[in-house]
């Protein structure tokens, strides 16, 4: 009797020993889940991606960055250069505008154009992109991406199916006396063909005889655009961004024409580095772009409310620029049809 009471003390010990350690399980796995679903949302993130992983040499893929971040937070893309590991760049990155998403985070795509010429499995190398503001800075990292690259021969061909050149065959001595007429023949087919190209040009010249095309320069095609902004008031609408957009989108485009160098297409930090080693530019006029571009960069990707002097500012300083650095004509150039 004593032996069996020992047993069941035994036994009821154990089992409350199984219940309190379950109890004490669920509890924290409770309050790891509330930790996690309060620090689920990271400050920044990165993915990259590729519209294909095979293409044949020679063709051409889109490789882009996706950035999703919270707000306050201003990330800065990598610059590809020429090169990105074997594949080479074709088209510059063009950074999209930021997007909203339901979370409160904004989403910006940075795409550009790869293409490779070496056969068999290839990767596209992982990238730093980096990030300043209001949470901090640092850097975060991509995957890399693996395209096979394939070569031009079928499946199932080798390099030994391509056949030698037959060597060319003797031209029989009949054909060889149409040999001279050939080239006559030839010789009044090409002097007809000049003499009608000639006919049609002067013909073309007497139509547009008298007619004279104006010349626009480009800062009277940015006065003009300047002006037109102001005119749609889209800072009254609300459409503060979009003006940003709209400002930049017009002192890049009066640079790329006025001086030849390639600012639409290239992020903000590629241009300034670009403008640091041009002499097309005096000093003055360089600092007074850097410090534009960059003000408008706060708002356009880090939801920065500008006050309205801030805004008119930013709109004297474009207008300035413009009228520094652009070409002293009096009259426009005129050009004949």
């Amino acid at each position: 009797m004593v032996i069996k009471r020992y047993t069941s003390l035994l036994n009821i010990l154990l089992l409350l020993f199984v219940v309190v350690y379950t109890l004490d399980k669920d509890v924290n796995g409770l309050f790891a889940m509330e930790n996690l679903g309060a620090e689920s949302v990271p400050v920044i993130e990165a993915t990259a991606y590729a519209d294909r992983n095979e293409i044949t040499i020679g063709d051409k893929i889109r490789f882009g960055i996706r950035v999703t971040y919270k707000d306050g937070i201003v990330p800065r893309f990598p610059e590809f250069g020429q090169q990105l590991g074997v594949f080479t760049v074709k088209k510059a990155g063009v950074v999209d505008a930021p997007k909203r998403e339901k979370d409160g985070r904004f989403t910006v795509d940075y795409s550009c154009v790869l293409s490779s010429y070496e056969i068999g499995p290839q990767t596209i190398p992982p990238l730093k992109i980096s990030y300043q503001g209001t949470h901090g800075e640092g850097e975060i990292v991509t995957y890399e991406i693996t395209v096979d690259v394939r070569g031009v021969l079928q499946e199932g061909e080798i390099s030994g199916d391509i056949k030698e050149i037959v060597p060319p065959a003797d031209v029989p001595v009949r054909f060889r006396r149409l040999l001279p007429w050939i080239g006559v023949v030839s010789s009044m087919l090409l002097l007809a063909g000049m003499i009608f190209w000639l006919i049609r040009k002067l013909k073309k010249r007497e139509k547009g005889r008298g007619h004279e095309i104006v010349v626009r320069l480009p800062h009277e095609i940015a006065y003009e655009l300047l002006e037109g902004l102001l005119k749609e008031d889209m800072i009254a609408k609300g459409f503060i961004k979009e003006y940003y957009y709209r400002l930049t989108g017009i002192v890049r485009h009066y640079i790329e024409n006025r001086f030849g160098l390639s600012a639409p297409e290239h992020t903000t930090e590629e241009f300034l580095g670009e403008l640091a080693h041009t002499s097309k530019l005096l000093d003055t006029h360089k600092r007074l772009m850097q410090e534009f571009l960059e003000r408008c960069d706060m708002v356009k990707y880090a939801t920065y409310g500008p006050s309205k002097l801030e805004i008119q500012e930013a709109y004297d300083a474009a207008k300035r620029f413009i009228d520094e650095t652009k070409e002293r004509f009096e009259e426009k150039e005129v050009v004949p049809a």
